[in-house]
């Protein structure tokens, strides 16, 4: 809290610096009565600043070591973000002293100066915080610097209108109205910056609409959007003025400044939160996860599924709630209505239609947000502290195999030797209803049991990390049925391939999401010498090797028996368990499922998403060309960076 709020007092000097700088220059005003107060608010900025690189060591050295000069040094110039806290410090300093230049010099285009200095020490605020983290984006890391300086810009010119509307209430209602005017377009040239970069940002350092509220970055940013719509309401009821006001000279001062005070109120509510945003973990990297609500909203659980008109009660609330907005459609237009139909306009029907509107409005949100309701718990969006991988898989596999099956069934089809006797039937967990569910919801069941009541809590039979193995092996699992259409002619990125472990003898990969930027061929087979077709396999497995060879692929064989080696091939660490991890997607239609690969191929698109899959390679078949033509157009596709716990 102590590093947030010198930031805000930080932000908001260097905002009413420039703030101040801004406004004179819109209305060719010299700005005089304002040098003072800019003068001191760079030097304050400044002098503030070393305090917050102190207080940033302070928050990242560990906490048993002293802050000595050693350490503040060390802190300085051997991290990132001590090197860029000394980049904006000088760039203040040089604000600074432009500042006090100012106030003994009158040049046009020095104040031209100072006010591009202090932009741009607006705009560097963002990379002492989560913009140097250099493993975002190229277009997230631009976006802190126009969000920052066109957030902050709007802050500093909004303080700084009513600044002078307070101190400039003997200047003429013509020129308080021409620079309420100006400063109309360009607070909202900075709102639309300030929106756009803003999503972008969200896009990366959220993560989901879920993590808005279930982690502290999420809150603070739902607060913080919050005030911003205050603000620009407040804003709105401003620009309204100027449009509707009878006459630039009977501008009302008064009223001006006390609206753009409320406004600026919210403004500095929303500067202080986004400095605390900069210094805590983005949501998307957040473990400290829960879910406050009983529910979540979610197409996928709701409408995504079968609905049954009349009985279900999505149905009925989405029917209920459609109808309400139709109604509160009419209730809106209704003067209009009663106007073209000739009837006489009631004095007071346009006053009851805001209030009968805005009911009706909020009734049909209600409605429409129930219907895409279900239930939630507190670990509803918890991520899985277990790596998403084939040695995982398998140990929940043997977990599933230990507690579910006499249920669930071998399969995990919901056909278990107790199935038949139990009051509600088993869910079958290859069906697609399974990605509907987030993985905190399955962990919450698996820990306290399910919403039927007749699936037990495993929390005291099962450990945490059991569960979780357990989550990973249904993760696979739920996928088994959809897989079954893989094909060698490609299919679109749905399935993220299952991490495994590989054996590298240079020592440089170890697993195969190092692999991901380039295709990859994943082969599996047996090779036995005494059974039929042995000749035509090792036939198989050597023309896929050229053909990966050739066309600048990866390779991975998991070869049992005697199998030609692959000299340029990777191995894996654990070949049983990824044998058995991929056995699972390996399904074919009308045929038993098997926890072996006879042969099999799987390719992996360069983001890490299982794209085709071919059993053999044979001399006439096509499948060659096919691997080749896929090879290529994943080769050419734009890598996309998503979450293996994303269903």
């Amino acid at each position: 809290m102590e590093l947030a709020t010198l930031r805000f007092v930080e932000s908001v000097l260097s905002a009413l610096a420039v703030g101040l700088l801004l406004l004179p220059r819109l209305i060719e005003e010299d700005g005089a009565r304002f040098k003072k107060p800019v003068a001191a608010a760079a030097v304050l900025r400044l002098l503030l600043g070393f305090g917050l690189i102190v207080a940033s060591a302070r928050n990242i050295i560990p906490a048993g070591r002293p802050l000595d000069s050693a350490a503040l040094l060390q802190f300085i110039f051997g991290t990132l973000i001590g090197k860029a806290w000394v980049a904006t410090q000088v760039l203040a300093a040089v604000f600074a002293a432009a500042a006090l230049l100012r106030l003994r010099v009158k040049n046009l285009w020095l104040d031209r100066a100072t006010l591009g200095l202090g932009l741009a020490v607006l705009a560097v605020v963002s990379v002492t915080g989560h913009a140097v983290d250099d493993s975002l984006p190229i277009y997230t890391q631009l976006s802190f610097p126009f969000h920052t300086l066109a957030g902050l810009t709007w802050i500093g010119g909004l303080l700084g209108l009513v600044y002078w509307m307070i101190t400039g209430r003997g200047k003429p209602p013509e020129e308080a109205w021409r620079l309420a005017e100006r400063w109309s377009l360009v607070a909202k040239a900075a709102m639309v910056i300030v929106l756009i970069s803003g999503l972008v940002l969200a896009w990366e350092t959220v993560g989901s609409f879920g993590f808005m509220l279930a982690t502290p970055y999420g809150r603070l940013l739902t607060v913080k959007l919050a005030l911003l719509c205050a603000a620009l309401l407040l804003a709105l009821s401003l620009a309204r003025y100027l449009t509707l006001a009878g006459s630039k000279k009977s501008f009302d001062f008064a009223w001006y400044g006390k609206i753009g005070g409320f406004e600026g109120a919210c403004a500095l509510g929303l500067l202080f939160i986004a400095g605390w945003i900069a210094t805590i973990t983005p949501a998307a990297h957040e473990t400290n996860v829960y879910w406050p609500l009983p529910f979540r909203v979610t197409w996928a659980g709701t409408w995504g599924l079968k609905v049954t008109p009349w009985i279900d009660p999505t149905w009925q609330w989405g029917v209920a709630g459609a109808a309400l907005a139709v109604v509160a459609g009419l209730a809106w237009f209704a003067p209009a209505l009663a106007a073209a139909m000739g009837f006489a306009p009631l004095p007071r029907l346009r006053d009851w239609r805001k209030y009968s509107t805005s009911a009706l409005a909020l009734a049909a949100a209600v409605c429409g947000t129930v219907s895409l309701s279900v239930q939630a718990y507190p670990e509803t969006y918890t991520d899985p502290p277990i790596a998403y991988t084939a040695a995982s898989v398998k140990r929940g596999y043997e977990t599933f195999q230990a507690n579910c099956i006499a249920c669930h069934g071998v399969t995990g089809e919901g056909n278990g030797p107790m199935a038949k006797g139990l009051p509600v039937a088993p869910a079958d967990l290859t069906a697609p209803h399974v990605a509907t569910h987030t993985l905190g919801d399955i962990f919450h069941w698996l820990t306290y049991g399910g919403q039927s009541g007749v699936m037990p809590a495993f929390a005291d039979t099962v450990t945490e990390d059991e569960r979780w193995d357990l989550i990973n092996f249904l993760t696979v699992l739920s996928n088994s049925n959809q897989s079954r259409f893989l094909s060698p002619k490609g299919v679109i990125q749905w399935l993220v391939a299952p991490n495994f472990a590989l054996d590298d003898p240079k020592g440089e990969i170890d697993d195969v999401e190092k692999l991901r930027g380039v295709p990859t061929l994943v082969s599996f087979a047996r090779c036995k010498p005494e059974e039929a077709g042995f000749a035509d396999r090792v036939a198989s497995l050597n023309a896929a090797a050229e053909t990966v060879k050739a066309m600048g692929a990866h390779h991975v064989t998991d070869y049992f028996g005697e199998c030609p080696a692959d000299p340029s091939a990777l191995t894996p660490s654990h070949p049983d368990a990824t044998e058995l991890t991929y056995s699972l997607i390996n399904h074919y239609l009308d045929e038993p499922v098997v926890n072996e690969i006879p042969e099999g191929h799987f390719l992996i698109d360069r983001s890490g998403y299982v794209r085709a899959r071919f059993r053999h390679f044979g001399t006439d078949d096509g499948n060659l060309a096919l691997l080749k033509a896929q090879i290529a157009l994943t080769a050419k596709e734009p890598i996309v960076y998503v979450s293996p716990h994303q269903h």
